[in-house]
């Protein structure tokens, strides 16, 4: 008969997982089991782009156990079993071997048909990969080629670096094998359909329902004790025992992190005793230890027992004595255990010590002195290990007493065994068996560590909505009860309770019951919405640089960051002169050499050959830094081809949270007056602010060896920076600890499936719900936040994919009253259920909402503001290798906005409705000057699209003075203020106003800002002269004509706002991979101000929230170019107020935006265009790059400098209008982009 065990673990190593490899070792993951077998290294492999990064979903199989035999099974059964395992698993690492070394045998030009085969064979991985339907086989075919498969995968992605190296007949073929596939739609296996409109409202209507029945975001639910609701002094017994007093709740000053020596414990560990039966032989002894209250129950046989075990294992020289009489005591009560009535009656009718005499007070104060010497004493025990036994007894341990921990609950020593899980194999088999355990519940989580002196956990399982503790009280041949614990993971675990069973399952029942963590929340997020917040916004990177800054360096006990990218070497405070020890890496060591702070940082794990991030270049030199510093890159190898971790956090002390669409990494810094220039290095009067890679445009160049922070991607001599605009969030109090759990989830699973073995890699433990109400001063605000977030298997290791981001938007959409304003990186959205790729349905929504109020007849407008062009690498017009992100990514933008039938302008028009009058999309764009003060620097050699062709250039003669517009020492605020509407567009667009924003002043040194230089005057006319008019190869470089440049302003915000009350602000783009939860991981708040303010809408009185008015009168006023003009701050607010009334809509946004385009348009001829909607009228349309470089002047000899400077100066701020009809009669898709799959760029 075959071994059941050896059986599963065959069908377990052949299934289909990923593949990491870690420290010489390599670990295969599955959906239910994970084997760990000696290293072979398998090269990672992914398609990725530079900001966003398309990847596939990992593939779903079906879930497999292993069959666990019982306890009193023979040892040596066991030992066979694990045995057979091993032999497995270094079995199928043979075969992998074997499989990849077959890959690697020497091309032979001469075979042709080797060559077209193994391309063939590539194809046929690569649909199997991509392939949604995709099961494990019932017998191991595929998976014994896995290596082989990856080598080819990585073979394409290698080949994709050079297109002429894929065969001709490579293209053919997989055209073949989709034409073969149309039936198979690629989405995604693993999730449900997303929710309707209607269903995501009933939803949230019923869970709002239960909402109202729940308070216990600032009022602890576990603020009851095992005997008493009374106040804890109120508990204390009447006549205290000599010595000891009313216990004080001030708290004290205890350690941030874990309690590491009995003498930090001991010395503040507060006790008192009081009788708990009539008979006075059970006790309850309550303690405090700082704001931390806990309630024991022993007997005086527990006390004895302690004694005695003290007298013999414990390290004190001189363990106080236990009373004589009370030994007695004990003896009696044994004997009632075992003995006879008569026996016991006889025994109390001799002793002294009758338990109903004098209700026991000698004997308490007996035994409340004995515990005190013992406390005592305890102090000058070196660590743990020697009072296990003490510790034991009062129910405490090295990690289960820490600052803003919470409630406490049960603590003890348990025998455990793992059922399944996601850590490695090794780990399985060490648990085979029952091990023992010192198990700590909380309120949110389940820990379990090795002993009562452990410092770190061996495992943490955190309370969800899906956590179950079932009691099997049949015992299965133990005499102990069972109980199996799981959760929303993969994670289950049984433990067997030797002693206290009844109070085990009363702190486990009271955690199901009360735990916030179980209870349903609004949008079926993990997180409650936490009432009474405090939350600040941030636009643009240089207000959020600061207070992370600010926020590192008030850090006491630990940072958590994760993000997309993450660079060391950026700099938070600007110039970099003067501020060289506001860099990150320097600040983290900083707060980990002074202040201990642990610092955990979590980055996606990118490929390099196919993302420029370098994650291993940021692991090492942060982990090089400081031994404080540890990092984890993560990315699931299946899903890394469609999928990344994409939050953008920041947490501090788990106090403090930012949440937002800036990463901490290059390009990210930027003003709200988005400067496209900077001065370069050689300049001795002002320091550069953009030093070397933070100076990019991934639009002409994308990043390059990043891991050189000095290295410079592009000539700042030439070509425009590429402005950045953000928007980021920062909260206090409860809604920062659910960003944190978000974090310690994500670590926690991180380690459990890669680092499961390695020691110095902990498990995190998150706070407590009850810090809140002792926070409740310091962090009360006035906003309703939730945290949502998009979360799965592979990204969380959770089994029900979150969505809840997408609940949100959906939500909010539909029962928006007046206005949405929407920033976003992109905008790819379904209208309707016909659409059998993309499927998320807020562009649905959106139509919805808009057709209601075509019926109503009630005003309402949607505006849009995205990118110009999706800000990846490329032309629009040449369908190569290089230019296919970008030219996916816009198709599917344009089919979702302006065309393809299902459009959202298309659903409007087919409803009979006019979209202008509803909706409006916009985007971003400035101008600068680059001023050279060579004439005879040669220019740097561009290739045909304007691109620097050598990765480096020569210095000039002399120092080349870059110069541009706008201040880096503006730091904007905003405010309210109830008023008429003024006439809006004689105040923005009168004579009085002609230069907001648009003033050139040079700037001080000292200052954090560009200094703009007078322009040369050539001639006092706009007309060309004869002279101009010449058109040389090149102009010449000190041409003052060829100064002028300009780009689009990227936005990368996440930003939804509506009706000036509710703001979603977070990591999710308005497509399928941030939407749908089971692909890229994002994080993001929901915010709802109680704080009304007076405001306007369409002209009428209307109470605004104040986070959400103010944040969006800020952008307004941003993109208007009013935030510095010479109005005052109250005129400011009152022009940007009023965002449905037409003066405001027609008069001042939409004109600004039009008017700007046409001056851009006149220009420079910046595409995408709307008047250009072919290939052929796009290249007679844009100057020609061999003489006019990337984003400079297109025509300069049609005009001379002071016409073009008047032209420019008409420009009021950086908003335009979105192209919509770019391209609109080319297949902007019809590219190499067809041998990828679509839902990558979706």
């Amino acid at each position: 008969m075959s071994n059941p065990i050896a059986a599963n673990a065959e069908y377990w190593i052949q299934s289909n997982g990923t593949t990491t490899t870690n420290s010489g070792a390599t670990t295969t993951q599955t959906t239910n089991t994970i084997h760990r077998y000696p290293a072979q290294q398998h090269p990672q492999h992914t398609y990725h782009h530079h900001h966003h990064h398309y990847r596939h979903h990992p593939h779903r199989h079906e879930r497999r156990h292993f069959h666990h035999h019982n306890y009193h099974h023979s040892i040596r059964r066991q030992q066979e079993q694990q045995q057979q395992l091993l032999l497995a698993s270094h079995s199928f690492h043979d075969q992998n071997q074997v499989a990849q070394s077959s890959t690697m045998t020497t091309h032979d030009d001469n075979s042709q048909q080797q060559e077209e085969s193994r391309w063939q064979s590539l194809a046929n991985s690569f649909v199997r990969r991509m392939s949604v339907n995709i099961v494990p086989p019932k017998h191991d075919t595929s998976n014994e080629v896995e290596g082989e498969e990856e080598e080819k995968v990585d073979a394409f992605l290698a080949a994709a670096q050079n297109e002429s190296q894929i065969p001709p007949t490579y293209y053919e073929y997989f055209e073949a094998l989709r034409k073969s596939q149309k039936e198979m739609p690629i989405m995604l296996g693993e999730l449900e359909p997303l929710p309707s409109v209607d269903e995501v409202v009933k939803e949230n209507a019923r869970v709002a329902h239960l909402a109202e029945k729940r308070s216990f975001y600032f009022e602890h639910p576990f603020d009851d004790t095992i005997s008493s609701n009374a106040p804890f002094p109120d508990r204390l017994p009447s006549a205290l025992p000599p010595g000891a007093t009313k216990v004080s709740l001030i708290p004290l000053p205890i350690d941030q992190g874990p309690v590491s020596t009995p003498l930090d414990l001991f010395s503040h560990l507060i006790v008192a005793l009081r009788d708990a039966d009539e008979h006075n032989t059970i006790y309850l002894i309550d303690l405090v230890y700082g704001e931390i209250r806990w309630t024991i129950k022993r007997s005086i046989s527990d006390f004895y027992d302690l004694w005695m075990m003290l007298k013999f294992r414990s390290t004190i020289e001189s363990p106080p004595s236990f009373p004589s009489k009370l030994q007695n005591l004990a003896i009696a009560i044994a004997t009632r255990r075992s003995g006879t009535t008569q026996e016991l009656q006889q025994h109390h009718h001799h002793s002294e010590w009758n338990p109903v005499d004098s209700r026991g007070e000698k004997r308490r104060t007996e035994l409340y002195q004995y515990l005190q010497d013992l406390v005592g004493q305890s102090k000058q025990c070196p660590d743990y290990s020697g009072m296990s036994d003490l510790c034991e007894f009062l129910e405490v341990s090295g990690i289960s007493l820490v600052k803003d921990m919470g409630w406490k609950g049960k603590e003890g020593y348990l025998e455990q065994k793992a059922v399944t899980g996601s850590a490695p194999m090794i780990r399985c088999i060490r648990r085979s068996g029952w091990v023992k355990r010192w198990c700590i519940i909380r309120d949110s989580y389940i820990a379990l560590c090795k002993d009562t002196s452990s410092m770190k956990p061996t495992d943490v399982i955190l309370i969800d909505k899906r956590f179950q503790a079932d009691w099997d009280e049949r015992k299965h041949f133990s005499q102990y009860p069972l109980v199996t614990i799981s959760n929303n993971t993969k994670q289950k675990i049984q433990i067997r309770i030797p002693k206290e069973s009844k109070e085990w399952e009363a702190c486990f029942d009271k955690v199901m019951k009360r735990s916030p963590w179980k209870a349903d929340n609004r949008y079926a997020s993990f997180a409650p919405v936490r009432e009474n917040a405090k939350i600040k916004w941030f636009v643009d990177g240089h207000e959020y640089f600061e207070a992370v800054a600010e926020a590192i360096l008030s850090a006491k006990s630990d940072i958590f960051i994760e993000d997309w990218w993450l660079s060391p070497q950026l700099y938070l405070r600007r110039p970099p002169k003067g501020n060289e020890e506001y860099r990150i890496d320097r600040l983290l060591k900083r707060k980990a050499t002074l202040d201990d702070v642990k610092i955990y940082v979590v980055i996606y794990k990118a490929v390099n050959a196919a993302l420029p991030i370098d994650s291993e270049h940021t692991k090492h030199w942060l982990q090089d830094v400081h031994p404080n510093i540890i990092v984890l890159r993560h990315a699931n190898r299946t899903a890394s081809l469609f999928s990344a971790h994409h939050e953008k956090i920041l947490v501090i002390d788990q106090r403090l949270a930012f949440v937002g669409g800036l990463d901490l990494c290059f390009g990210r810094y930027d003003t709200c007056n988005h400067d496209l220039t900077d001065y370069t290095k050689e300049d001795d009067q002002f320091p550069e602010i953009f030093p070397g890679q933070d100076y990019s445009n991934p639009r002409i160049r994308d990043f390059v060896r990043v891991s050189d922070f000095k290295y410079e991607t592009v000539d700042k001599r030439r070509i425009a920076r590429m402005p950045w605009h953000d928007v980021h969030t920062g909260m206090v109090g409860p809604p920062a600890r659910d960003v944190a759990r978000h974090f310690i989830q994500r670590w926690n699973f991180i380690k459990s499936s890669k680092h499961a073995t390695e020691e110095e890699i902990p498990y995190l433990l998150p706070k407590g719900e009850m810090v809140a109400t002792s926070d409740k001063t310091r962090f009360r605000g006035t906003c309703k936040v939730q945290i949502v977030r998009s979360s799965a298997q592979w990204s969380m290791g959770i089994r029900d994919a979150e969505h809840s981001i997408y609940m949100a938007y959906m939500e909010c959409i539909e029962k928006a009253k007046h206005f949405i304003y929407i920033e976003n990186q992109f905008f790819i959205t379904a209208t309707d259920k016909s659409n059998k790729l993309i499927n998320n349905y807020i562009g649905e929504a959106i139509v919805r909402r808009i057709i209601r109020a075509h019926e109503e007849k009630t005003k309402f407008r949607v505006i849009v503001v995205l990118p110009t062009a999706p800000g990846f690498e490329g032309d629009f017009v040449n369908p190569d290798i290089r230019s296919m992100t970008l030219r996916s990514v816009a198709h599917y933008q344009y089919m979702s906005i302006s065309r393809g039938g299902s459009s959202v302008l298309e659903k409007l028009r087919q409803a009979k409705i006019v979209p202008e009058d509803y909706i409006g999309f916009y985007s971003l764009r400035n101008w600068g000057r680059i001023k050279s003060s060579s004439s005879t620097t040669t220019p740097t050699p561009l290739s045909s699209n304007g691109m620097i062709k050598e990765e480096s250039s020569p210095p000039p003669d002399s120092a080349a003075t870059v110069v541009g517009r706008g201040s880096f020492d503006n730091k904007p605020h905003s405010s309210s203020s109830s008023s008429t509407l003024p006439n809006l567009q004689q105040s923005v667009h009168g004579n009085n106003t002609n230069n907001i924003g648009r003033s050139n002043s040079k700037k001080s040194k000292k200052g954090r800002s560009l200094s703009t230089m007078t322009t040369k005057n050539t001639s006092n006319s706009g007309i060309a002269t004869e002279e101009s008019i010449r058109r040389p190869t090149r102009l010449a470089f000190d041409d003052a004509r060829m100064d002028f440049v300009t780009e689009q302003v990227y936005i990368h915000s996440k930003l939804m706002i509506v009706d000036d009350k509710i703001v979603i602000c977070g990591s999710a783009n308005i497509n399928d991979r941030s939407q749908l939860g089971g692909r890229d991981s994002e994080i993001a708040s929901v915010v709802e101000d109680t704080e009304l303010v007076e405001s306007r809408m369409n002209g009428s009185k209307y109470q605004a929230s104040k986070f959400a008015l103010t944040l969006r009168m800020q952008l307004f006023k941003e993109h208007l170019g009013i935030l510095h003009s010479g109005h005052d701050k109250l005129r400011q607010d009152r022009l940007v107020m009023d965002p449905l009334h037409d003066d405001f809509y027609h008069g001042v946004w939409n004109k600004t935006a039009q008017d700007n385009t046409l001056i851009y348009r006149h220009i420079f001829k910046c595409v995408p265009d709307d008047t250009v909607s072919t290939s052929e009228e796009h290249r007679r349309f844009v100057p020609n790059p061999v003489t006019i470089s990337s984003g400079h002047v297109a025509d300069p000899w049609s005009m001379n400098e002071e016409y073009i400077q008047s032209e420019l100066d008409k420009i009021r701020g950086h908003l335009v209008t979105f192209p919509t009809e770019y391209l609109c009669r080319d297949n902007v898709n019809n590219s190499i982009s067809q041998v990828v799959p679509s839902t990558i760029f979706t």
